[in-house]
């Protein structure tokens, strides 16, 4: 057989090996992703980081792995790289709507809000994504920081029509009542935030509702939930604003 001959057939061969050699390298990286997102999921994002780091070295066009990796960083509040890898990831995946939706959660976060609205309003329309309450949810948060606290409620009350027991949902309805002055709905529905926001690790649920208590005219009830918070999150960022509120409070200058 002639040299030309023989040629051919090295490079399909050596091309069947680049394609098994891909394989193996996006199988590896789908099993980090996996151990990643197991490690998320318990909370522990250094290491869910680091996972997911060596995934996105095997496989970096992976439109999952950079979803992922934006969640991380969003949890770690470095909302700079988060928003880098969500629109790395819509950019290898147009039709991308979780990253699209996470996204424009980064977006609302900074304040961002021109940013996140026509990510929301997309993620609206695509009628096969499973997670559209809380694209609701988060159109609701929008809406609230836009002090448009009607269509505030009406966002938020559909998303948790269906995921009733989401944190977010019901501390924003509860802020959308505070801050129309609707104190008594307020303490209500804060007052059932807090179940669900104890478990997410977060004290807004308590404070606010302290705040609410109290504009309700109800100060010991104030005075219990701000106790709790310092309690129950002493690492947590309304925990000063707590222990001063408590402070005047307690002296009777409030």
């Amino acid at each position: 057989m002639s040299y030309f001959a023989i040629l051919p057939l090295f490079l399909v061969f050596l091309s069947g090996c680049a394609a098994l050699d891909n394989t193996k390298r996006q199988d590896t990286a789908a099993l980090h992703m996996e151990i990643g997102v197991s490690y998320l999921q318990k909370e522990n994002y250094p290491m869910a980081l680091k996972e997911l780091l060596v995934a996105e070295d095997l496989a970096p066009t992976n439109a999952t792995v950079q979803s992922n990796l934006g969640l991380v960083y969003f949890l770690r509040e470095r909302y700079d790289l988060s928003e880098k890898h969500y629109l790395k990831s819509i950019s290898l995946k147009k039709d991308f709507t979780e990253s699209k939706n996470n996204l424009a959660r980064v977006y609302i976060e900074i304040d961002q809000l021109q940013k996140a609205e026509p990510l929301l309003k997309e993620a609206l329309k695509d009628l096969t994504f499973t997670e559209y309450p809380l694209v609701n949810i988060n159109y609701g948060v929008l809406e609230f920081k836009k002090k448009n606290y009607n269509a505030s409620k009406v966002f938020i009350k559909k998303g948790l029509s269906i995921d009733r027991e989401n944190c977010q949902g019901h501390l924003y309805l509860g802020r959308d009542y505070l801050d129309s002055g609707e104190t008594s709905l307020a303490a209500d529905q804060l007052e059932k935030a807090i179940s669900f926001c104890q478990t997410a690790g977060t004290d807004e649920a308590h404070y606010y509702a302290a705040l609410a208590h109290y504009r309700n005219g109800q100060r010991d009830r104030a005075i219990v939930r701000f106790e709790e918070l310092i309690q129950l999150y002493p690492a947590g960022k309304n925990v000063e604003k707590s222990k001063k509120m408590l402070e005047l409070i307690k002296k009777g200058n409030l």
